[in-house]
């Protein structure tokens, strides 16, 4: 069923949106007609809906359901060192929504090509995170932060690294249940390196992601799919 996030007026039990990239999808992509249903969500509200009546700026949809979510603590940060291309940045922000990662930081380590946000292409990378929410029918938009100084991430954090270790991660490490989130390094091409190092703290946890050098994108779904599946 259809997922749309996007802010809409409400009285009683009627919903009203005018957004017109949602309108001309509804009308010309999907092709919805009169009593279709699907999900619309405003910040942490999602309904169920069911159009029951439109005109040339507004569609009317009665709610069927509002369905309620209790919020989980999210103790997963990913920190992901600029990649070298700018269009690896969207895949990344794209598969790590997928996967259901909250809060998505990049930052630029010594060895990374691109080492400033570009502030045109920003508004781009949160409408792929949302279509990527929408797609997955995930509850949250992420969080995603460009931050040169990754100092200022780290405080009153877990810190694991993913780097060149021979400490296997599920067999090693327990993080569910801790009292503080946990934030996952991600390296660059051919890793990190020891000025890198020097931004974390001395009792940071290394572990291996995998035998050989992976590009950054890899990386990152990988780990971002271990992380999700520790005990």
């Amino acid at each position: 069923m259809q997922l749309f996030i996007t802010q809409f007026e409400q009285k009683w039990q009627i919903i009203k949106i005018s957004d017109s990239e949602i309108l001309n999808q509804i009308r010309k992509v999907l092709r919805m007609k009169i009593w279709d249903t699907f999900f619309v969500q405003n910040g942490d509200i999602r309904n169920q809906v069911k159009i029951n009546d439109r005109d040339k700026q507004n569609i009317f949809w009665n709610i069927i359901e509002t369905i309620q979510h209790t919020p989980t603590c999210d103790h997963n940060w990913l920190a992901i060192a600029m990649p070298n291309k700018r269009d690896k940045i969207e895949l990344i922000v794209q598969k790590l929504s997928e996967i259901w990662i909250k809060n998505i930081y990049f930052w630029p380590s010594e060895r990374s090509i691109i080492r400033q946000r570009n502030e045109k292409k920003a508004q781009r990378i949160h409408k792929i995170a949302k279509e990527a929410i929408e797609q997955s029918r995930w509850r949250y938009l992420p969080q995603i932060v460009f931050e040169n100084d990754i100092s200022k991430i780290l405080k009153w954090k877990n810190i694991v690294v993913f780097d060149k270790s021979d400490t296997n991660l599920q067999n090693e490490y327990k993080f569910k249940n801790v009292a503080q989130p946990t934030i996952w390094i991600i390296w660059p091409e051919w890793w990190l390196t020891s000025n890198d190092y020097k931004n974390f703290w001395d009792k940071i946890k290394t572990v291996s992601l995998w035998d050989t050098v992976l590009r950054a994108e890899t990386a990152t779904i990988i780990a971002a799919r271990l992380i999700q599946n520790l005990d």
